[in-house]
């Protein structure tokens, strides 16, 4: 069963007229993915070389400017996370890619002791 709405305290009228605003940010920005296959290789390999470069949400979903380059067969890491509001470097990262275990997917499990 629906209720009439009450009468206008000032007017006495029925009639209302209901006024919604909705505002949202947009901010654009550009992201590059750059790789390099090689075809002769099986699927989990033939990505050789992953360059990244642009804005990706952290886990927090705030978007971070980010720069990564992957190079399988140079050995080479390097990765840069900045935020872009402030400037501040959140992450500077560079060295042999053998050396770069054990992040990501492939972090150790924590274990129940």
């Amino acid at each position: 069963m629906l209720r009439e709405p009450p009468d206008c305290p000032g007017c006495g009228g029925k009639e209302f007229t209901m006024t919604f605003e909705v505002t949202e940010t947009f901010l654009p920005h550009n992201t590059t993915v750059i790789k390099q296959k090689d075809p002769d290789r099986n699927s989990k390999k033939r990505v050789r070389r992953e360059h990244f470069n642009g804005m990706q949400a952290n886990n927090q979903g705030l978007l971070m400017r980010k720069e990564r380059l992957i190079d399988k067969d140079a050995d080479v890491y390097y990765e840069f996370v900045a935020d872009p509001n402030t400037g501040e470097v959140l992450r500077s990262e560079h060295g042999r890619l053998s050396d770069h275990k054990g992040y990501g997917s492939a972090k150790q499990k924590k274990t129940d002791t």
